[in-house]
C-alpha cells in the first residue's frame, strides 16, 4: 500500500461529502468504509477502498436498498 493513496479523516470525509463526524460515528458503529489504524489516535482511508465502498452503495431505485 503506497501512502499517497491515504486520507487523513478530514480527506475521507470531503472526498464522500459528509462531515468528519459522520465518519467518526460510522467507523465506531461500523458502517463505514474499511480504514487502517496506525495508533491510538491515528487513522487514515486507502482511495481506492474509499472508492469501492461508495460505489457498492449505488442504487437504481429505493426497492434495491433493502435487498443487500
Amino acid at each position: 500500500m503506497e501512502t499517497d493513496n491515504l486520507l487523513t479523516v478530514e480527506d475521507a470525509a470531503a472526498r464522500l461529502k459528509i462531515s468528519k463526524h459522520t465518519l467518526n460515528r460510522w467507523r465506531v458503529t461500523g458502517e463505514g468504509p474499511p480504514f487502517v489504524k496506525y495508533g491510538p489516535r491515528l487513522v487514515r482511508y486507502v482511495v481506492a477502498t474509499l472508492d469501492d465502498w461508495a460505489r457498492d452503495r449505488l442504487f437504481a431505485n429505493t426497492s434495491q436498498y433493502g435487498r443487500r
